[in-house]
């Protein structure tokens, strides 16, 4: 006679949980009180992540499992469950959290922070000089405050290594000097006053794009890439083509390789090692560069984070927003680029009078995947746009300027009612773990009156955070 349910022992149970799925865990764990209190045991939740989340490509946040609580585990897993099942449905939806209204002035970069297991949202707010502020991520309350007074700031890069103790690098501009300010956060007495605390300042004109634990690239407009790490001092510099205003975008390192992306430019170098800081700087060329022509945007992602079966696997995606050669056209050309290794190839990086080394590493290639088409009939006044790891990407739609045709809005005298368009969230998925095509997912129109300044996207929790030109802060959730 087989015994009842009640009079196994825990091991048993925890292995009849660990194959049911998700929803099934949550139904028996209401049968009674030792099936809910077994439910919530750390093995059972460690499973259902392996076994439902991470090996079905879902995005979850990229933390060690051990390092979790049961009810922390529990969550997150719940979450992601939920997400992947949005992300595959016909039918995607993309629903408002809140609003939140400030008189900060226009919010012109926003930014997620995760540290020290929590979520923040940082952003730069200008009116006659430029200020930080923190946001509570879960209750968007304002909890932070730098400024250095009387000083613009002109770039930021917040640290992908959520256990470093700097969270962000500031570029500041003074009015006689350019330096970037390495910062972490610092709890006071309560968790609703956190204080920025200034670890370095960097004496350079150049601009922060990637901080990663120790690491820090900083570029100019034009051609040069400095990597050092910002507690030594430890450097060496990359230089791509000679172009003009070739704004930097993104730097990533991955496969041994360095690559810069820039407005007009992408270019790859074998990764040099950090000189310090009394030698001389040897300098660096690319062993291989391309370009996209004039684009309107670039995002690039590292990964994809998931499993992946082919022999050789991407390291890194790129996202490219170009315009058709006809310079009338009414819409957007996106583009999803893969990057993966080619054979060995030779290939010199140096020139006269500068360090010169003969390198045979595999040379990256990119591979053009899918093209996504959209229309683009107004000014975009919100140029961000954001590729996660798994292949989803978010970005948004100028108002249609044409929709009202020669009528104005602005004429006093008009009887006849002037049709209006506005700014439309989307939300679209690429080629990779969670669609096997490049389609749009989900699309949301502004109808809050006030225009987005830029925006922010976190996969793994499936967060979209916009600032506003009037200095609203909105969070979508998916």
């Amino acid at each position: 006679m087989s015994p009842a349910l009640n009079e196994l022992d825990d091991y048993a149970l925890i292995c009849i949980f660990a194959i049911l799925s998700i929803p099934d865990i949550q139904a028996l764990r209401r049968v009674c009180r030792r099936l809910w209190y077994i439910s919530t045991q750390h093995a059972v939740w460690l499973n259902a992540c392996k076994t439902h989340i991470l090996q079905e490509n879902i995005p979850f946040p990229y933390r060690p499992l051990c390092s979790l609580s049961s009810k922390e585990l529990e969550r997150l897993t719940v979450r992601a469950h939920h997400l992947g099942l949005n992300w595959r449905a016909p039918n995607t939806r993309l629903r408002l959290l809140r609003t939140v209204p400030s008189n900060t002035g226009i919010v012109e970069e926003i930014k997620f922070l995760r540290t020290g297991g929590k979520s923040w949202i940082i952003t730069i707010s200008t009116g006659i000089w430029s200020d930080l502020y923190l946001w509570d991520c879960d209750t968007m309350q304002r909890v932070g405050h730098w400024s250095p007074g009387r000083a613009i700031f002109n770039g930021m890069a917040i640290n992908s290594d959520q256990g470093s103790v700097a969270v962000v690098a500031m570029s500041v501009k003074h009015s006689s000097h350019s330096v970037v300010e390495v910062l972490s956060l610092a709890s006071e007495d309560s968790p609703s006053n956190v204080s920025f605390r200034q670890l370095t300042t960097l004496q350079t004109r150049y601009k922060p794009v990637t901080l990663r634990g120790d690491i820090i690239a900083l570029s100019d407009h034009d051609s040069e890439t400095l990597v050092m790490n910002w507690k030594t001092g430890n450097r060496y510099l990359l230089r791509s083509p000679d172009t003009w205003q070739d704004k930097p975008l993104h730097v990533a390192f991955a496969a041994g390789n360095v690559f810069v992306v820039r407005s007009r430019s992408v270019c790859m170098f074998v990764a040099p090692s950090l000189v310090p800081p009394d030698d001389e700087i040897p300098v660096t060329l690319p062993h291989s560069s391309t370009s996209f022509g004039w684009v309107d945007g670039v995002s690039l992602s590292e990964g994809p984070l998931a499993r992946c079966t082919e022999k050789d696997p991407p390291f890194l995606s790129l996202l490219v927003r170009t315009k058709e050669d006809d310079p009338w056209s009414l819409k957007d050309q996106l583009q999803f680029f893969t990057v993966c290794s080619s054979p060995s190839t030779e290939s010199s990086t140096g020139i006269p009078g500068e360090t010169s080394s003969t390198v045979s590493l595999p040379s990256p290639r990119f591979a053009l995947i899918a093209n996504l088409t959209c229309p683009n009939r107004g000014p975009l006044r919100c140029s961000d746009m954001v590729l996660g790891r798994y292949g989803s990407a978010v970005w948004v739609l100028p108002a249609d300027r044409s929709i009202a045709g020669l009528i104005s809005e602005h004429v006093h005298l008009q009887t006849v009612p002037v049709p209006t368009s506005n700014q439309t969230l989307v939300v679209a998925a690429f080629p990779g773990p969670l669609s096997s095509e490049a389609q749009i997912k989900a699309s949301l129109e502004n109808e809050e009156g006030s225009s987005w300044s830029c925006l922010d996207y976190d996969e793994e929790r499936g967060l979209i955070a916009l600032g506003s030109f009037t200095g609203d802060i909105t969070m979508f959730s998916l």
